[in-house]
């Protein structure tokens, strides 16, 4: 019998998956599927080309791109595995951010599905990744794809991670966890990354906390991730939660380690998030064993 009881069950009937043709797309594409088909949603496929600099040399070669994409994608829309969805292929052209953007609103998207590489590039690490930069501005929840996610493999999700910090971003991305849980039956775990104190206490070793105090600040975040669940929410089992010390993108990846989903929320876009990829829900996404749920500062639900 369920524990607790549940909001308003999240509703996804349209889904936009964003394609580069790439490997880490192609993983990413069986997410989005996954889903279509579990909530019996249309499926929006979009490439992106980029605009190429304005000479009259280059307009053949984007005219060749432009034909090529809508081939891949034609092809695409024909095969087997798209049979059971209601789908839609796109091509486009702009900045991958502002094209995505202008298609949520048009289709009345509900979730964003993307893959990304990770940061094991130079480049990457420094201007931040096309994945970052549409799930920090997105106007509906995003699925991250990295490049270590597994999962999912029966369509089933089994332990749900929500990681939060007590904002208000935390606090839209709520709803899809506990959604997400009673749906799937699945087992989540609620967790809140405590810093590790960085000036040296007196009494204690250099860096370390007192036992006591560090017993009551996991003693104090317990209960206050407990307060966040709603009394109206059903669960098939009793959320874990858990208060972990550390560093957060780390701690949240290593707590994941067997997860099927990360669920978090993520703040407006900074300079340093924008060019440095600096960001923890960044750093999550890229390194997570499995996708990553994220809800952007401009989701209102």
């Amino acid at each position: 019998m369920p524990l607790v009881a549940a909001p308003a069950r999240i509703k996804i009937q349209n889904i936009l998956f964003a394609t580069d043709f790439s490997p880490s797309a192609d993983s990413a594409f069986r997410y989005a599927h996954n889903l279509s088909h579990s909530y019996e949603a249309a499926l929006f496929s979009v490439h992106v080309i980029p605009h190429m600099p304005f000479v009259e040399s280059a307009e053949p070669a984007a005219a060749q791109v432009e034909l090529s994409s809508k081939q891949r994608m034609t092809g695409w829309s024909g095969s087997e595995s798209l049979r059971d969805v209601k789908h839609r292929e796109l091509v486009e052209q702009g900045e991958i951010p502002d094209v995505i953007l202008k298609l949520v609103r048009e289709y009345n998207i509900d979730l964003i599905v993307i893959g990304t590489g990770g940061r094991r590039r130079l480049e990457k690490l420094l201007l931040g990744s096309v994945a970052e930069e549409v799930f920090r501005s997105a106007e509906c929840p995003v699925l991250t794809v990295g490049p270590h996610a597994s999962g999912w493999k029966d369509g089933w999700l089994r332990h749900i991670v929500y990681a939060t910090d007590f904002g208000p971003e935390s606090e839209h991305s709520l709803p899809y966890a506990i959604a997400f849980a009673e749906a799937n039956r699945a087992f989540l775990t609620m967790l809140h990354v405590v810093p590790e104190p960085t000036v040296p206490l007196p009494e204690a070793m250099p860096g370390a906390m007192p036992v006591i105090e560090r017993d009551e600040i996991v003693a104090s975040t317990q209960k206050r991730l407990r307060g966040l669940v709603p009394e109206a929410t059903q669960l098939w089992h009793a959320p874990e939660c858990r208060a972990q010390f550390g560093l957060a993108a780390e701690t949240i990846v290593k707590v994941a380690q067997g997860a099927d989903l990360v669920v978090l929320g993520v703040k407006r876009p900074t300079p340093l998030t924008k060019h440095l990829g600096a960001g923890v829900a960044y750093r999550v996404a890229c390194d997570a064993p499995c996708p990553v749920l994220s809800v952007s500062a401009r989701y209102h639900t």
